[in-house]
């Protein structure tokens, strides 16, 4: 099993590490279980001071990616599409986190409750919870 966590989870892990509610996050780190991709990793970097960016990405680069390419993107922009159809408006970063889960067979680790909207037209989303 392979676990895509969101930045939600990786904020809470960065920030409280062993005391926080991320903290299994370690385990999965250690399993080989855990990977990135680019949405998360580029609000990661933005949300970084300045002197901790360089080692955030050296850390971040040293996992397994999630990449989009132009399938991917198509059903991002599709997702996107179903979801405004229904009234429902989330940030396009979400979706492309959800349909990079979706594309590696990955588990989403969240806390943002948004992806429970995008599951209602991406059903193949799984969620971990630890």
């Amino acid at each position: 099993m392979t676990v895509l966590a969101d930045t939600s989870v990786w904020v809470d892990y960065l920030r409280r590490g062993k005391g926080s509610k991320s903290a299994r996050l370690d385990d999965l780190l250690v399993a080989g279980e855990v990977l990135v991709c680019g949405p998360v990793v580029a609000e990661l970097l933005a949300g970084a001071k300045s002197a901790d960016r360089g080692r955030l990405w050296l850390l971040l680069t040293g996992l397994p990616w999630a990449d989009l390419g132009p399938v991917q993107w198509q059903s991002v922009g599709e997702t996107a599409a179903r979801l405004r159809e229904r009234g429902e408006a989330v940030a396009l970063t979400d979706i492309e986190i959800a349909v990079a889960a979706v594309d590696s067979s990955s588990r989403l680790w969240t806390r943002d409750s948004d992806f429970k909207r995008v599951r209602g037209v991406l059903p193949a989303l799984q969620f971990f919870d630890p």
